[in-house]
């Protein structure tokens, strides 16, 4: 069995140069491991870096680039040349910790399982503010416990470190283009709802807390103002993957968004008024407003992601 580790990344040199290197450090037997970076449109010289790096391992590297298409299409040119009978999505910005490669094989090899999750923890630059405590999971945070477990339920993999069996991934066409990151954009869910679909057409999911990454979070990420982008960007990715899953027209998703945000009021006025109690302000009803406005901003657009591998008309 092959493993091929699949890195796209866009114009983050630094943070992709750490994550390669180790790679580079992987023990597992000739000819079962290759990394195969995707560069989505860098105006860097991501294919020179690749190849700096790959001359001081033992493991096979390559770069493939396209035009800027986002994440989800970088995903799926890379499974398109890839090598591996396993296709694994790491983040570049991830460290993949000296037993990734090892631990992956050997999950697929032992377990009937179509995809798997790693264990993600996170190396953040700078103190948590106690507001983001509660919502590590916006910084891919992924952490089942210690012991390896079948994934019958949520959360599902994560995109910064899970892996697919090629024979699944290519029956299920691919990551959904569109329902991720393009540039700049925070849209995201292109993990979410491809293991979602993967697992409603059969597939069994596992986590695996051996093949463990940590993500690197710089301290950009750590504002509130990054979180008001993120919780709105949040909104309009659950929205394109609600129209995915149940396809309605805009005044039924329009009734739904309403039923569901009446819920949630008397909890988050809850909470409120405990803060404003407390005295920690009205940061929690600052990013519940913003998520909501996310989810109703896509409904009255009405966008979509596209079907799994073809491209989104106007995302870019």
């Amino acid at each position: 069995m092959r493993l091929t580790a699949i890195v796209p990344t866009h114009d983050r040199p630094d943070a992709l140069r750490a994550c390669l290197v180790t790679l580079g450090r992987q023990h597992v037997g000739p000819g079962r491991l290759e990394v195969l970076v995707v560069d989505d449109g860098s105006t860097t010289d991501i294919a020179g870096l690749v190849d700096d790096v790959a001359r001081g391992s033992g493991v096979v590297m390559r770069c493939e680039r396209q035009a800027l298409g986002g994440l989800n299409a970088a995903r799926n040119r890379g499974a398109a040349v890839a090598g591996g009978d396993v296709l694994a999505f790491l983040d570049d910005d991830t460290l993949v910790s000296p037993g990734w490669a090892d631990a992956m094989l050997s999950a697929f090899g032992l377990n009937p399982c179509a995809g798997l999750g790693g264990k993600i923890e996170l190396d953040v630059s700078g103190p948590l503010p106690a507001w983001l405590a509660a919502r590590k999971y916006y910084l891919a945070e992924y952490d089942l416990g210690p012991q390896p477990r079948w994934l019958d339920g949520d959360p599902v993999p994560v995109g910064a470190n899970c892996a697919v069996r090629r024979s699944d991934f290519e029956r299920l066409g691919g990551f959904r283009v569109g329902l991720d990151r393009i540039g700049h954009s925070l849209v995201s869910n292109g993990d979410t709802e491809f293991f979602r679909r993967l697992r409603g057409a059969g597939g069994r999911l596992r986590y695996e807390p051996a093949a463990a990454v940590v993500h690197c979070v710089p301290r950009e990420r750590l504002t509130l103002e990054f979180f008001l982008r993120r919780d709105f960007s949040q909104g309009v990715s659950d929205e394109l993957m609600f129209a995915l899953e149940q396809p309605l027209p805009r005044p039924r998703r329009l009734a739904r968004l309403g039923s569901e945000l009446a819920r949630e009021l008397r909890p988050m006025g809850e909470t409120v008024a405990k803060d404003l109690v407390r005295g920690r302000g009205t940061v929690n009803a600052r990013l519940f407003a913003s998520y909501w406005r996310g989810r109703l901003s896509a409904v009255r657009n009405a966008p979509g992601a596209t079907r799994p591998g073809s491209a989104t008309p106007g995302s870019r």
